[in-house]
């Protein structure tokens, strides 16, 4: 078994591995690995190549992992106070489609998905909404209230 192959499997693993645990480190190892068989290629010899594995591995992990936990860690909600959360549909207009209000969590409609929402008075389905922010408690519970246009 060629070096190369040696290499590019131990890149898989290692990838395959890190789809398992949710600590998102060793797929950087796995991007060292396949550095290296690609140094295999240039015809570095095995010191070479190890010396590739480890510097492409550490780089790669100092240099993306905190870029990457932020995307897929769902950081991209920010607090912009102590109550409200900024959100990507914040503003946005949808429709009620399960009634909610401050006591029941009811569902809504905006740009074609659904979203969990509460509402500080109660809301029928089929009214329209305007999202405010989300909960505090959870990124994926939206807050709305009634849009201007239905009041």
């Amino acid at each position: 078994m060629s070096a190369a192959l040696i290499w590019f499997i131990t890149g898989l693993i290692f990838l395959g591995i890190d789809l398992l645990l949710p600590h998102l480190v060793l797929m950087f190892f796995g991007i060292g690995a396949f550095a290296a068989c690609l140094g295999y290629f240039f015809g570095l010899a095995l010191q070479g190549q190890l010396l590739i594995f480890i510097v492409v591995s550490l780089l790669s992990l100092v240099v993306l992992r905190r870029k990457l936990a932020v995307i897929f860690g769902g950081a991209s909600v920010v607090k912009t106070s102590s109550e409200t959360v900024a959100h990507p549909l914040c503003g946005h207009l949808g429709r009620v489609s399960k009634k909610l209000g401050p006591d029941e969590i009811g569902e809504i409609e905006v740009d074609g998905s659904f979203w969990r929402a509460k509402a500080s008075e109660p809301l029928a389905s089929g009214t329209q909404v305007r999202v405010r922010s989300v909960s505090q408690d959870d990124a994926l519970l939206l807050e709305v209230q009634r849009a201007s246009s239905d009041s």
